[in-house]
């Protein structure tokens, strides 16, 4: 399962978000950017969130290869959050949506559901 968010569907699930799922997402969004005053604020709160309550390392895969996810980290200029990930000894900086989900999911994880949400309510 990938977590690119698509409008109308779970980004880290392979069935549609319920009504109540989404409730909880936009709950844990207004919780990340309940302080912000714009866009660019609303972001770093929601990076600052993960980066707290996702817990690292865990299994990933990139196309298809087996990774361990290490840390998060966000673009030098404008919205993104990307994984570094470890791979046959290898470091790889990839975007978060080229993730994958491999089971067990980490602790933590409604929040990369939570930032796709919000990328999705940008437009």
């Amino acid at each position: 399962m990938n977590w690119n968010w698509q409008r109308g569907k779970s980004a880290t699930l392979d069935v549609a978000a319920s009504h109540h799922d989404r409730e909880k997402v936009r709950a844990l969004i207004d919780r990340a950017t309940s302080d912000s005053v714009d866009e660019s604020d609303e972001h770093a709160g929601l990076l600052s969130m993960i980066r707290e309550e996702v817990v690292c390392p865990f299994p990933a895969r990139v196309a298809g290869e087996d990774v361990e996810c290490l840390r998060f980290e966000w673009p030098k200029n404008g919205y993104g959050l990307n994984a570094v990930c470890k791979a046959k000894n290898k470091t790889h900086v990839v975007d978060i949506g080229a993730l994958e989900w491999v089971e067990p999911l980490p602790k933590g994880h409604e929040w990369i559901e939570a930032y796709f949400a919000w990328l999705d309510l940008l437009g």
